[in-house]
């Protein structure tokens, strides 16, 4: 009986028959179901979609040169040109550029991972799929009178893996995962009782199954963002320093854009520039880790895209730099050797599809929450000042200045109490006060995807932070 291994292997002895030694061989197989809901004057409209997927990657090569190459279907023996190539009638093509390093088997002193149980789960049914959606729709408008759901697009999807290489690498992985796109509208008045152009408002969540998403919290989430698309934003010539309270959402991707920055080996002088200091980076109430173990995470697993085993790593500690976030050909003396150890290399490297070469990246970065403290506590620690609710954009970081912005959107607070809507603003402060400036994080830890670098998912609960500016723009 034929194993997805037996193709895999037949291309692996091909390659080294053409001389290349260092050869890994990854198949990749996928199913997806898609769902579109869109309402129209004519009413809803719904449709459903079923896919499949086969793919491969070749990488290989010697001390002088390697190549890579990708095609749809079964990878063949012969090549992706069969007899047509013109190195002696194979059909790979030759090796040039820069040689390639792969890894070799590791033997991981992580506890045992067992796959869970959801990555069995059937895709969603039809009924089941549009029965989320339309849950949506009716969720919302019951939280903001006159708002509609307008479009919504459900992907859920599984797929398996396979690679072997000339290094002794055999290893089989699967993975879970399933995206919903939201665009939602709202008719508005002022408080004069004019019209105002309709308010608008998108969405996008991930998890690694279709039912775990919870129709009310969704509404309630998209109806706060309706509330504020037409609220006056923040005055252009105003700026605003104190505490602020952010959502997971906003602190999410403030997170995303200072993550590339623990990524790779950095020396004492790299944090010392950004932190003045190369140990001590943040306050006490600062743990942020990375796990590709992590528990129900959108990208649990026990080996990452090369086959090398995922670990917990723990970057900050308590407000202490521990050491960033290592590939295994990252070369760094240092730690106990053990895989997620400070100094030493764990299973980061991730594979974006089967068309693109694997990177370096973090599975699920995040700041550790605080199982004692209550939303609500902060939200009353806050006093006076701003609970920014969203993001309006991804953060950015200035490197050269060390600074960090990100737009927003949330309330002006005052003893515990929403006062006034904040429709827009631009939140700004340097990376060291962010980090040394976070005085509280609550328990509401919640993950948010990222489609751009550094990719992953990454997570925060709700945080209390001091020393940032909100500025209008």
């Amino acid at each position: 009986m034929s194993t997805p291994f037996d193709r895999l292997d037949a291309v692996y002895a091909a390659l080294l028959k053409k001389g290349l030694p260092d050869v890994e061989v990854y198949a990749k197989r996928g199913r997806s179901r898609r769902f579109d809901f869109r309402q129209e004057r004519r009413g809803e409209r719904v449709a459903s979609a079923s896919f499949q997927e086969k793919g491969w990657a070749v990488r290989a090569g010697d001390r002088r040169g390697s190549l890579f190459v990708t095609g749809t279907g079964d990878p063949d023996p012969a090549g992706p040109l069969g007899g047509l190539g013109s190195s002696g009638g194979s059909g790979w093509p030759a090796a040039y550029g820069p040689a390639i390093r792969l890894p070799n088997p590791v033997e991981s002193s992580a506890p045992p991972w067992k796959e869970p149980r959801d990555f069995d789960a059937p895709l969603a049914a039809e009924r089941e799929g549009l029965a989320l959606l339309e849950g949506i729709a009716k969720e919302l408008a019951a939280e903001l009178p006159g708002a509609r759901l307008e479009r919504a697009l459900l992907e859920d999807g599984s797929s398996e893996s396979d690679l072997v290489s000339s290094r002794g690498m055999r290893a089989s992985w699967r993975a879970r995962a399933c995206a919903i796109h939201l665009e939602a509208i709202a008719s508005d008045r002022n408080r004069s009782g004019e019209s105002r152009p309709p308010a608008l408002a998108t969405l996008d969540l991930a998890e690694r199954e279709v039912r775990r998403f919870q129709p009310k919290g969704i509404a309630r989430r998209l109806a706060d963002r309706l509330h504020l698309a037409n609220a006056e934003p923040l005055a252009k010539d105003a700026t605003r320093t104190g505490n602020v309270l952010l959502a997971p959402p906003v602190a999410a991707r403030l997170l995303a854009a200072i993550a590339p920055l623990f990524i790779g080996p950095r020396d004492e002088g790299e944090i010392s520039a950004l932190f003045g200091d190369p140990r001590r980076i943040a306050n006490e109430q600062v743990t942020i880790l990375d796990d590709g173990r992590f528990a129900g995470g959108l990208f649990e697993a026990a080996i990452d895209g090369e086959g090398v085993p995922t670990a917990e790593v723990v970057v900050v500690e308590r407000g202490v730099f521990r050491g960033p976030l290592l590939a295994w050909w990252h070369e760094r003396q240092g730690g106990d050797g053990s895989p997620g150890s400070s100094g030493t290399a764990a299973g980061i490297s991730r594979r974006a599809s089967w068309r693109e070469l694997p990177a370096p990246g973090p599975s699920h970065f995040y700041l550790a929450p605080d199982p004692a403290v209550s939303v609500s506590s902060l939200v009353a620690a806050l006093g006076r000042g701003a609970y920014l609710i969203d993001a309006l954009g991804p953060a950015r970081l200035d490197s050269a200045r060390a600074e960090i912005s990100i737009p927003v959107c949330g309330f002006e607070v005052e003893k515990g109490r929403a006062e006034a809507p904040i429709g827009r603003a631009l939140l700004v402060g340097d990376v060291a006060d962010f980090l040394r400036g976070l005085i509280a994080v609550a328990r509401d830890l919640a993950f948010t995807p990222m489609t751009g670098p550094p990719g992953g998912a990454l997570g925060s609960p709700t945080i209390l932070v001091r020393g940032l500016s909100l500025r209008g723009g």
